[in-house]
C-alpha cells in the first residue's frame, strides 16, 4: 500500500471516529422511548397519506407484564376531517414476520391510520431493538405481549380508541410469523386453560401464516431441512437483518439530510448490539432432535410446535372434531406456492374451525413473493397486490367499523387458477361443491409402471424396489420465482426441481394413460402408501406432474413423508392417515397424462435419512398403494 493510500485510509478512519465521538453521547437518547403508562413520547407528523385526516406518530418503548420493553409505534388520527371532536377509531395491531421488526408494517399502519384507525406496530421480543428472548410465538410470552399491547394502547388517553360494551374494538393482522400470531390471538369458543386468544379482537387477517406448525415444519413426519435451518439460523442473526432493513430505509428517506441519516444509521447500529440475538434453546434442540431422529425428543418437539398453533387450540386431539372454533371474522391469505405454510393449513381452519364469518384468498405466490404492499418500500404494485390490499381493508372496515360494504357477501373462497390466471375461481365453501375423490393405483403392465383407475389384481405381493442412500439425482429448491413481482417484475421461469442425473432405484415413476377428458383438481392430493423397509426410518417423497402429449412435464404438487417402525421388513401403511400433499388447483387437459414420482430423498428441502435402506413399495390387491386426487367439476 502506498503512503498516499495509507494517508487516505487513516483520514477516513479518523473522520469515522470523530463522528462516533460526537454522536456517542446522543446514542442513548436516540430511539429511547417512554415506558408505557408514563404519558411520554414524541409525536411527529407522519409522511403523506391518501386521506384528509392528520396523522400523528408516537415512537416509544412499552413495558410488558414481565418487565420486558418492546419498541412500539402508534399511528393515529388527530384531525377531525369533518367527523367532529372526540371521534374514536378501532385499533389494528400489525405483527411483523420472522427475521424482521416493526419497520416492515409502518407504511401500511400509516395508510390505515389515514383511513380512520389507531394502528400499532411493535417489535416482538428478542428481535431487533427489543428486549427479551425469541420464543417462537410462545403463548405465555409473545402472544401475551399482544394482549398487553392491546391493553396499553386502549387505556392510554392519548389515543382515540373506539370502545363498545365488549371493550376496545381491535383487529389484528400480520405476515408469516405475524400471520401465525394472528391465528393464535384470535378468540375461540369456550377457550380451554392457556388458550392465547383475546376476546377483544373482532377481526383477524392472517397473511401467509401457519395454523399448524407441526405440519409446517414436520409434514407427515419428514423434517423440512432448508426452511428449518433458515428459521433457526435467521433467529440468531435477526439483529443483523434488522440493521440491514433499517439502513435501506434510511438510505431511501427523502425527509432526512445527510447528517440526520448518519445519526439514524448509528442509532440503527446500536440497536443491533449484540449482533447475535437471544433465542430460546428449544429451536436448536428441536432441529437437532429432528436431524438425529431422536424419536422421544421429536415428540416433545411436536408438542412444542402444537402449542404454538391455532389448530391445537381449536382441536387439541387433531381428530377433526373442533370443540373451540374461532369466533372472530377471519380473512385468510395464502399462496399455492408457499412452501413453508401450505394453503392446506388455512383451508383446514376455513373449512372446519370457524364459527364466524370467514373468507380465504389463495394467490399463486410463494412465501416471499406473497408480500404485497411492498411494506416499507414505496414501489409500484401489481393489480393483483392492490386488489388483495383492497380486500383486507374492506374486511376491517366491515367488521371493525360496521360499514355495509359487502365484504361479508363476497364469495368465501377465491383462488388462483393456472388455466385462467386473470380470473380467480370462486366458491362459497370448501371442499368445493361436487368434489369427489378419484383413486389412481400403482400398477404395472408389460414392464411399464402405471397409474390405473383399477385396483391391482395380483395377490402375490408385487412391489417395486427402492433404494435410499440419502440423495437422488435431483435437487429441489424453495419457491422464489415470484420475488420480482414485488417490484413490478415478471415471474422467473426457474424449475422448483432440477434433475441432474439418474441414480438407479432412488425413484420410481408411474404414468396414467392419456386422459379422455379434462380433469380438474382443487385441494390436497393424498397418498395411501403400503411398503416394507429394511430400516426403522423410511422417507418417501411424492411428486405429481402433468405430462403433455409432447412429453413436457409440469409440476402440480409435492409432498413429504417419513415413517418410523422399529420392526423392519413388516408391512407399513398410511391408510388411517394418508400422506397429505401440497394443496393445489390444476386442470389436466384431455390427452395429457398424470405422473406420480416417488423418490427416497429430497435435498435441499427435506432432511434425508443417510442409512442405506431397501424399500419394497407395494402394489398388489392386499396392499394397494394409491394416489387420491380431489376432483372437482370442470366448471371451476
Amino acid at each position: 500500500m502506498t503512503r498516499f493510500f495509507r494517508f487516505r485510509a487513516n483520514l477516513f478512519l479518523a473522520l469515522i471516529l470523530a463522528a462516533l465521538l460526537v454522536l456517542l453521547p446522543l446514542a442513548p437518547a436516540m430511539g429511547a422511548g417512554t415506558a408505557a403508562g408514563s404519558g411520554g413520547g414524541v409525536a411527529v407528523d407522519a409522511p403523506d397519506h391518501d386521506s384528509s385526516l392528520e396523522i400523528t406518530r408516537v415512537d416509544e418503548q412499552w413495558t410488558m407484564e414481565d418487565g420486558v420493553k418492546l419498541p412500539v409505534s402508534v399511528f393515529y388520527p388527530t384531525g377531525d376531517a369533518g367527523d367532529g371532536p372526540g371521534e374514536c377509531y378501532p385499533v389494528i395491531v400489525f405483527v411483523h414476520p420472522w427475521d424482521c421488526d416493526k419497520l416492515i408494517f409502518e407504511k401500511m399502519a400509516e395508510e390505515y391510520a389515514g383511513n380512520g384507525y389507531v394502528c400499532v406496530t411493535f417489535t416482538m421480543r428478542g428481535w431487533y431493538g427489543a428486549e427479551g428472548q425469541i420464543g417462537c410465538m410462545d403463548p405465555e410470552k409473545e402472544i401475551r405481549d399482544v394482549r398487553d399491547i392491546i391493553t396499553l394502547v386502549s387505556e392510554d388517553e392519548r389515543f382515540p380508541v373506539l370502545w363498545d360494551d365488549k371493550g376496545p374494538v381491535v383487529g389484528i393482522t400480520g405476515y408469516s410469523m405475524g400471520g401465525c400470531t394472528s391465528f393464535l390471538a384470535a378468540p375461540r369458543k369456550d377457550p380451554r386453560p392457556g388458550d392465547p386468544g383475546d376476546p377483544r379482537i373482532r377481526a383477524v387477517v392472517p397473511m401467509h401464516g401457519g395454523a399448524d406448525l407441526e405440519f409446517s415444519i414436520l409434514p407427515n413426519g419428514a423434517a423440512k431441512a432448508l426452511w428449518g435451518v433458515f428459521l433457526t439460523a435467521g433467529a440468531y442473526i435477526g439483529n443483523i437483518s434488522g440493521l440491514m432493513m433499517h439502513a435501506l430505509d434510511i438510505l431511501m428517506r427523502n425527509d432526512m439530510n445527510a447528517w440526520q441519516k448518519l445519526q439514524a444509521t448509528l442509532d440503527a447500529f446500536w440497536k443491533a448490539m449484540p449482533p447475535v440475538n437471544n433465542v430460546t434453546d428449544m429451536l436448536v434442540w428441536i432441529t437437532g432432535a429432528a436431524m438425529q431422529r431422536r424419536v422421544e425428543d421429536v415428540e416433545i418437539g411436536r408438542q412444542y410446535l402444537r402449542t404454538r398453533s391455532a389448530r391445537y387450540w381449536c382441536d387439541e386431539e387433531y381428530d377433526g372434531v373442533v370443540e373451540h372454533p374461532i369466533i372472530a371474522p377471519t380473512l385468510i391469505l395464502a399462496g399455492w406456492n408457499d412452501d413453508i405454510f401450505y394453503a392446506n393449513e388455512g383451508l383446514r381452519i376455513f373449512s372446519t374451525a370457524m364459527e364466524a364469518p370467514a373468507r380465504m384468498i389463495i394467490t399463486n405466490h410463494g412465501h416471499i413473493g406473497g408480500m404485497g404492499d411492498n411494506f416499507f418500500i414505496d414501489l409500484p404494485e401489481s393489480p393483483e397486490y392492490l386488489w388483495v390490499s383492497e380486500q383486507i381493508r374492506a374486511w376491517f372496515d366491515r367488521f371493525l367499523k360496521g360499514e355495509d360494504n359487502g365484504a361479508d357477501r363476497e364469495p368465501k373462497l377465491v383462488f388462483y387458477r393456472d388455466r385462467d390466471p386473470e380470473n380467480y375461481g370462486r366458491a362459497y365453501s370448501y371442499p368445493l361443491p361436487g368434489t369427489r375423490e378419484a383413486s389412481f393405483y400403482l400398477n404395472a403392465q408389460n414392464g411399464n409402471l402405471l397409474l390405473s383407475r383399477a385396483k391391482p389384481r395380483s395377490a402375490n405381493g408385487d412391489f417395486e424396489l427402492l433404494v435410499n442412500i440419502g440423495v437422488t439425482g435431483s435437487v429441489s429448491l424453495p419457491y422464489y420465482q415470484d420475488v420480482p413481482n414485488m417490484v413490478g417484475g415478471e415471474t422467473m421461469q426457474v424449475p422448483s426441481r432440477i434433475k441432474l442425473l439418474g441414480i438407479p432405484l432412488t425413484e420410481r415413476s408411474y404414468l396414467s394413460p392419456p386422459l379422455t377428458s379434462d380433469l380438474t383438481i382443487m385441494g390436497a392430493p393424498k397418498l395411501e402408501l403400503y411398503y416394507k423397509s429394511s430400516q426403522p426410518f423410511t422417507q418417501l417423497i411424492p411428486w405429481i406432474y402433468e405430462v403433455g402429449p409432447d412429453g413436457t412435464e409440469t409440476l402440480v404438487s409435492r409432498g413429504y413423508y417419513e415413517g418410523y417402525n422399529p420392526a423392519v421388513w413388516t408391512m407399513c401403511d398410511t391408510a388411517a392417515r394418508p400422506v397429505e400433499m401440497q394443496a393445489c388447483y390444476h386442470r389436466f387437459p384431455k390427452g395429457s397424462r398424470i405422473k406420480l414420482e416417488i423418490s427416497t430423498a429430497d435435498l435441499l428441502m427435506t432432511w434425508p435419512y443417510f442409512g442405506l435402506t431397501f424399500i419394497q413399495l407395494q402394489r398388489n390387491r392386499a396392499a394397494a398403494t394409491r394416489l387420491i386426487l380431489p376432483v372437482v367439476p370442470n366448471t371451476y
